[in-house]
């Protein structure tokens, strides 16, 4: 007992020894593991962790350091790992490795369908239950079960960057092919740690129903993005809660070959489609408002050929024209790797391996057909708790 006191005494003062704003300058300057473990060191620490500025800053200097964000499923233990690995190194070579870091897991339930990363968090569904998670903090937010009676629920995070709010627009559908019988509803949910989390329905009169087989999903700019048939992509203004439905080009094949890839392009929506065996085809919407699309086409080498109509995605916002390449998913026997492709160039830039570490594979018990890894490039950490 008096150990600890004393413990606590010696921090106190050296709270008042060290200058406030050097304590700043170096907490900033630490990686959110250690900070996360640093929160309990004094109040003091632990409010500064905790302001909105010092949380701002550490977003900023993340953003400059995209990763990989990896879900990983393991069967036999019905667990499902949240791995994160850089995009890229930074000696910038042609081929090279990479390792995965471990941030968390979610012990239940495996079959969690998860979203793309927004703004360093995550959206999981399962039925009607609809979880939002930070793997950097660990946090988990449960919102409320949503009332589907038989219906087919889809759920989207998005982020406004004007009020500084995580929402979750849950689209509920049924399956039936009949158009005329559709049920449809859209409902909204702000996300905080609050027990007044509450699902608002929206009365949208600007749109006409739109079939249940949606796919898909991106936040771009305080906006979610999903896809619809009937070539239409679905745009939900976070902030405003408005839903409006943007045609896609007619000459485009994207949606017809659902489900298709909705990528972020320097700000910009965009997606990709092939109009030939080896030739890949960008659409980026210039203007949502005018519905106005430009594209860009490039013909692909012969190594990345076999990849046709896998998951083309971009590392968040495209940066000097590279598009990131790479397989849906990765089996333990097969490795997994991202190709980087310069679409001015017409050539693979770089390619990157994601190695699985053997020491993570046997402390869980891992097989070697029993799991599968997922891939969500853009994803930067974020500090903040909800």
């Amino acid at each position: 007992m008096e150990d600890s006191q004393v413990s606590l005494s010696r921090r106190r003062d050296l709270d008042h020894a060290v200058p406030y704003d050097l304590i700043v300058e170096i907490l900033s300057r630490l990686p959110s593991k250690p900070l996360m473990r640093f929160q309990s060191v004094s109040k003091l620490w632990f409010s500064t962790i905790r302001s909105k500025n010092f949380v701002d800053t550490f977003v900023t200097r993340s953003k400059t350091r995209s990763r990989l964000l990896l879900p990983f499923m393991q069967f036999e233990s019905r667990k499902r790992f949240i791995l994160s690995a850089p995009e890229h190194k930074e000696d910038d070579k042609s081929s090279s490795t990479v390792t995965f870091r471990h941030d968390m897991a979610i012990s239940d339930p495996v079959h969690y369908k998860m979203s793309r990363p927004v703004n360093g968090l995550i959206c999981c569904v399962r039925d009607s239950s609809i979880t939002v998670c930070n793997p950097t903090t660990r946090q988990l937010v449960k919102l409320p079960d949503v009332t589907c009676n038989g219906r087919h629920i889809h759920a989207r995070l998005g982020y406004d960057p004007v009020e500084d709010q995580y929402k979750v627009l849950c689209s509920i559908m049924t399956q039936s092919s009949s158009f005329c019988d559709l049920r449809q509803e859209h409902l909204v949910c702000t996300v905080t740690s609050s027990e007044k989390q509450e699902w608002r329905k929206i009365a949208n009169t600007t749109i006409n129903g739109y079939r249940s087989l949606i796919s898909g999903g991106i936040c771009i700019d305080g906006a979610i993005y999903y896809e619809a048939r009937k070539l239409m992509i679905v745009r939900f203004d976070v902030r405003t809660e408005n839903i409006k439905l943007i045609k896609a080009p007619e000459e485009s094949v994207f949606l017809r070959k659902f489900p298709s890839t909705l990528l972020n392009y320097n700000g910009k929506l965009g997606t990709v489609d092939y109009p030939d065996k080896s030739v890949m085809r960008l659409w980026i919407l210039e203007d949502a408002e005018k519905q106005q699309w430009s594209s860009m086409t490039c013909v692909l080498p012969l190594e990345l050929e076999c990849l046709l109509g896998s998951y083309v995605v971009s590392k968040g916002d495209v940066h000097n024209g590279e598009i990131m390449v790479f397989h849906p998913s990765s089996w333990s026997y097969k490795p997994f790797c991202v190709w980087y492709y310069d679409l001015k160039k017409e050539s693979t830039t770089r390619k990157v391996e994601v190695v699985v570490d053997r020491e993570f594979k046997r402390i869980h018990g891992i097989g070697e057909r029993t799991w599968q890894m997922l891939c969500y490039p853009g994803y930067f950490e974020n500090i903040r708790f909800l």
